[in-house]
């Protein structure tokens, strides 16, 4: 009979009354979770906190950044005709570009090939030996050439010839640059280099170059020339259609001939967008933690229970109450003790509050304003050293931001320690309590057990009295 179950058989009281009274003594359980569940959500906001202020953070390093201050910028009436770009050494100004010649590449074309049914991967059964090919800068190589060979493999040593290579001292081994091809039958020589450059074919006359159609009586030699344009009225000559050295700072790539004006300026727009992105990545995150602070509305309901609506996961949290009145302060109060800027209030250069929240605004006109008065002026008010101090606007936010998210002893690190912890501990309470909760069933179980038993005893106990009962009083009525 082991394994099976009379319990409530006599006494009425079954698994479903131990259901119950097992869900009034788990009350306490309710608790340990949803304290679980709060401890959970502040470990989340503070996370999703810390991702927010590292974000502002990273928005910050662009106005740490010289290039967004002193960018330069290219822009052209003709993009056609020529592109550029620009260094920080460009001088603002105009430049008008009159491209009447184009750079271009030496090439050798040999006599056309007799190929056996124009394949040019069967051997060409010329006579073994080798020629030299040297460039205009005086690298040459050996072109090593056998009567099995076939046209594309010749095409391919001279191709392999083209490229640097190590010598077995680890030194560089410069190749000749010249590279081959094959079109209609030709095999054509190209000098990857482009302007006035002779390509040097010799092969000590062994009959190699004119089997090949590229000795100097067969071949057809067209010789590159260089790029010709004016610069302002200024003659340039080139042997590259990239001229790097024309004008301080710009590099310009000649595409076709004809006219363009470059247009140098400064780049005021990484500043801008910089600082809008600031702003924005600013406003979300103060955003963030008002909702995450909020203490909420108490409504009550038709039942006369009491709720609580937008309340914030980290509501009464004085560290988070802190951040946000400090970084306010930081971004709308007069920064002192930088002696670098004339300007002291981020609200000259367009950056202010729109009302009491405390949401920023960026108006850039105001900033391009002052941008274009002193630009020194506008980078030493966000970066700027004293002493060997850093007191720019973003140094002290920076300060500040990092307090918090610092991977060593940032404030965050320290509140999701203490988080840890509890929740670890809640866990073990959990842990512990549904144990209990196992023995406290199993207690009540073997309690009910044994009272049906008891019962079941009892009622056999009086079965068998009633029976003497009756057997008695049978026997008096003889």
């Amino acid at each position: 009979m082991a394994g099976i179950s009379f319990i409530g058989s006599y006494s009425g009281i079954d698994q479903a009354t131990i259901d119950k009274l097992m869900e009034v003594e788990k009350l306490p359980l309710v608790q340990l979770s949803n304290k679980k569940t709060d401890i959970t959500a502040k470990q989340n906001a503070w996370k999703d906190v810390n991702t927010r202020l590292n974000s502002l953070f990273e928005k910050l390093k662009a106005l740490q950044n010289p290039k967004t201050f002193n960018s330069m910028k290219a822009k052209l009436s003709n993009d056609e005709i020529i592109s550029a770009t620009v260094s920080k050494d460009a001088v603002a100004g105009t430049y008008k570009i009159n491209v009447s010649q184009l750079a271009t590449n030496t090439s050798y074309i040999s006599e056309k090939i007799s190929l056996e049914n124009g394949d040019i991967t069967k051997a060409l059964g010329i006579t073994t030996g080798k020629f030299t090919i040297t460039n205009a800068d005086g690298d040459s190589r050996d072109i090593n050439v056998e009567d099995s060979d076939s046209l594309k493999a010749i095409v391919g040593k001279i191709n392999e010839a083209a490229k640097d290579t190590k010598g077995e001292d680890g030194e560089t081994v410069k190749g000749t640059g010249i590279n081959a091809t094959i079109i209609d039958g030709k095999l054509i020589l190209t000098d990857s280099k482009t302007g006035k450059r002779n390509i040097t074919l010799n092969d000590d006359g062994n009959g190699t170059l004119a089997s090949l159609g590229l000795n100097e009586a067969a071949r057809d030699e067209k010789i590159g020339v260089n790029a010709q344009l004016k610069i302002n009225d200024i003659d340039i000559e080139s042997d590259s259609n990239t001229v790097t050295d024309a004008v301080l700072g710009l590099t310009i790539n000649l595409n076709q001939e004809g006219e363009s004006t470059v247009t140098v300026a400064t780049d005021t727009e990484k500043l801008t967008k910089a600082i809008q992105d600031f702003v924005d990545q600013y406003n979300s995150t103060m955003s963030f933690i008002e909702t995450q602070s909020a203490a909420g509305t108490v409504t009550k309901g038709s039942d006369g229970s009491y709720t609580t609506e937008g309340r914030g996961a980290l509501a009464g949290d004085s560290s988070l109450r802190s951040l946000h009145s400090s970084l306010r302060k930081m971004v709308t109060d007069t920064l002192g003790g930088n002696k670098g800027t004339t300007i002291n209030d981020i609200s000259i250069l367009g950056v202010t509050t729109k009302d009491k929240s405390g949401v920023l605004s960026f108006d850039s006109s105001k900033l391009l304003e002052e941008f274009s008065k002193d630009s020194q002026n506008v980078m030493n008010f966000f970066t700027n050293k004293v002493d060997g101090e850093d007191v720019g606007f973003i140094a002290k936010l920076n300060i500040k931001i990092d307090s918090y998210i610092s991977s060593n002893d940032g404030l965050i690190k320290s509140k999701n320690k203490s988080l840890e912890r509890t929740l670890k501990d809640l866990n073990k309470q959990i842990e512990t309590f549904n144990d209990r909760m196992v023995r406290k069933e199993e207690a009540y179980t073997k309690k009910f057990a044994a009272l049906d038993i008891a019962m079941m005893k009892a009622e056999s106990q009086l079965d068998w009295l009633q029976g003497q009962i009756d057997a008695m009083n049978g026997t008096k009525r003889k």
